[in-house]
């Protein structure tokens, strides 16, 4: 049942309820729609500001890697490349979309659009893991003996634990004592998402120097150092402190 006007208005004087009953009645339908207008969600948060450059580096990346790969003949550890760099492209749009998330309807739309990216690039990760140890069973080469491959692993271990906090975080019910905890652990969540980004940027920047692309790829190191540090360029000036609870947020001046 929706509240009364009287529960909206309770605690407040008689001469204040008036006079908001009357801006409630006065205010102009145009008002309204552009209220509306403001919470609606749009696409354009993907590639606001600084987005922009984050957009450009990994669809430029994504694409010149996987017409590289797609350009051989396929075997069991293409699909580590291929799944690893759809993975890359996923979790910079989860990251977007919700970056500039400030009105309630942006930031319902965002979240929930922010939850099926990430869950698409989990799969990602976890099937590129997959494919790469598989392939290196079948040869009986060692697991995890470079950079890349010991970076790598941490990070799917990582991943998989943000997740279940971020899951923990959506599934559990507001309110009471529970707000605190919740609050703490969405920015663990948050502080943890930025800090796996710069992980996982690091460990693409290793794989320039393994020898698949070094030696089958031929593509120099350039190639993946220049569209990582274009990604965080584009991805972390659009962090706002107070979101990961560094700053207190500040206070509009009302008119």
């Amino acid at each position: 049942m929706a509240p009364s006007s009287t529960a909206l208005f309770q605690g407040q004087a008689p001469g204040q309820r008036l006079k908001t009953a009357a801006e409630v009645q006065a205010t102009p339908p145009d008002q309204d729609t552009t209220r509306q207008q403001d919470d609606a969600f749009s696409m354009a948060q993907l590639w606001n500001g600084t987005g922009f450059i984050a957009q450009a580096a990994v669809v430029t990346f994504a694409l010149s890697l996987s017409g590289r790969v797609l350009a051989r003949p396929l075997t069991l550890f293409s699909w580590h490349p291929l799944a690893q760099v759809l993975g890359l492209v996923a979790v910079v749009q989860s990251i977007l979309v919700l970056q500039p998330a400030r009105a309630g309807g942006q930031r319902r739309v965002g979240r929930a659009v922010h939850a099926w990216l990430n869950l698409a690039s989990l799969a990602a990760f976890t099937g590129g893991f997959a494919a790469i140890y598989l392939n290196k069973e079948r040869g009986n080469a060692v697991h995890f003996a470079t950079t890349h491959g010991a970076i790598g692993a941490a990070l799917t271990v990582l991943l998989w634990g943000q997740h279940l906090v971020g899951l923990a975080v959506w599934a559990a019910p507001y309110g009471g004592g529970r707000a605190r905890t919740l609050l703490l652990l969405t920015r663990a969540h948050r502080v943890a998402g930025y800090a796996n980004l710069l992980l996982l940027l690091a460990t693409f920047g290793t794989a320039a120097g393994t020898g698949f692309v070094r030696n089958a790829l031929k593509v120099e190191p350039w190639v993946f150092y220049v569209p990582m540090a274009l990604i965080a360029v584009g991805v972390l000036p659009r962090i706002r402190a107070h979101k990961l609870g560094l700053t207190r947020k500040k206070k509009e001046n009302k008119a």
